[in-house]
């Protein structure tokens, strides 16, 4: 296949810093515009019908939340796509110093080109300069997340259509994150739904919202239709040939301080989970920490750099368990036998697994949503540590699961259809040609 052409190096006035201040003093123009002026449909892209092929891009910047896999892999194996990635850097990432954002950058960009190939880079790592929007030369582009790119759709409104898959399930009460982003949501030309109560709850919201919606399914749940790896084969834990002792995954998510979504309970379940794993050596436990654990450790004042990078190591030091940070995860869900989390999504993408899940609560944390509350009732909660020890015993060391059926009857909420998602976003981009 031919390379794509060089694309130009950045200007000046595109380095990280002007960059994101001009993003800044744009959105805020926008926001007083659309104050005074009815808010009018961008004009149309060129017509694809006709064509044979179609220019697929993806852009993307964060290994840890690609959840595309099983869409990539078909567009890749159609002759009726051309299909690459345009990587970037996340508004998190783009606060790092100079250094370690091009550090970040060398990983993200390698992961995604062991996967694909790279169209364009949308962060020129040399200049340490970002890339404008028109750098980007496809028909249609998904965008992993709206951070560091709030603006990117409308910004290619009327030459590139910008599609979009939530980066996980949405269950935690987010709107405007989730479909209420003025310069992000309205300016789609698809978003793919997982299920039909996401529909439901936008349309039934006050403020901007996705001009077309499509039911497909999460691609992220494909890989629950595809038989499991056995347990022996799951390489991620630190002991894969002894496929009969139990395991667990610790998930702990990173929004702890005021601000944010609250979710995360570190303060107390870091501690209590280590002591958990060092009681048991009989039991195989995994770390699977938010990709942004350091930052919220960090601006809540939990843990510093180096504390936290002690703490994993003390993880690591255990001969019952490991860190795990790898993506996709799906096959090492489905070789455990039970998840701890504080997480929002993954109360969700766990629970097709049929396992027992222990949700850590704190008083203060966004609740769940319409959706979410639909399947509360399948998991346990604890909201202390005394509380975690006793669910910890009853599920994992006695094996009582008195809501087993009840998870087995909400999987169908979760994997709607037979037929993969990434079947349905397929037939939708064909609709065009």
């Amino acid at each position: 296949m031919p390379q794509p052409p060089a694309m130009p190096t950045p200007s000046w006035g595109d380095t990280v810093t002007v960059s994101r201040v001009r993003a800044l003093l744009r959105r805020y123009r926008w926001r007083l515009a659309d104050r005074f002026r009815p808010s009018f449909p961008p004009a149309s892209p060129p017509s694809l019908k006709g064509k044979t092929r179609l220019r697929i891009g993806f852009v993307v910047c964060e290994p840890a939340k690609w959840g595309l896999g099983s869409l990539f892999e078909q567009l890749q194996s159609d002759p009726a796509f051309d299909v690459g990635f345009y990587p970037t850097l996340s508004d998190v990432h783009l606060r790092l110093p100079r250094s370690a954002r091009q550090e970040e950058y060398r990983q993200i960009r390698a992961f995604f080109a062991d996967i694909g190939s790279i169209r364009g880079d949308l962060y020129h790592s040399p200049t340490d300069r970002q890339a404008p929007p028109d750098a980007i030369n496809c028909d249609i582009v998904f965008v992993q997340q709206p951070w560091g790119m709030q603006d990117l759709p409308r910004r290619l409104a009327g030459r590139v259509r910008t599609a979009y898959v939530h980066y996980g399930m949405a269950v935690i009460k987010n709107d405007q994150m989730q479909f209420g982003l003025p310069d992000f949501h309205p300016f789609l030309w698809r978003y793919f739904l997982p299920t039909q109560a996401h529909v439901d709850a936008i349309n039934h919201s006050a403020g901007p919202r996705p001009p077309k919606m499509c039911v497909t399914g999460h691609p992220k749940f494909d890989a629950y239709l595809r038989p499991a790896l056995p347990r022996d084969q799951c390489l991620s834990w630190p002991n894969p040939l002894a496929a009969q002792r139990k395991r667990v995954i610790f998930a702990p998510h990173h929004a702890l301080e005021p601000g944010s979504l609250q979710l995360g309970t570190f303060a107390w379940s870091g501690p209590a989970m280590l002591q958990i794993a060092q009681a048991h050596p009989e039991i195989d436990f995994l770390l699977r920490p938010h990709p942004n654990m350091a930052l919220g450790l960090s601006r809540s004042h939990v843990m510093n750099a180096q504390e936290w990078q002690a703490y994993r190591a003390a993880w690591q030091a255990l001969p019952n368990a490991a860190l795990f940070e790898d993506t996709p995860y799906f096959d090492t869900f489905r070789s455990s036998d039970a998840m701890v989390t504080d997480s929002g999504s993954f109360l969700a993408e766990y629970l097709p697994t049929e396992r027992p899940l222990i949700r850590l609560e704190r008083v203060d944390a966004a609740p769940l949503n319409s959706f979410g509350q639909t399947f509360a009732a399948g998991f346990y909660t604890a909201d202390n540590q005394a509380d975690l020890e006793t669910r910890f015993a009853e599920l994992i060391l006695e094996g009582k699961d008195p809501l087993a059926q009840t998870r087995a009857d909400l999987v169908p909420l979760l994997v709607p259809f037979a037929l993969p998602a990434a079947d349905k976003i397929v037939a939708e981009l064909r609709s065009l040609m």
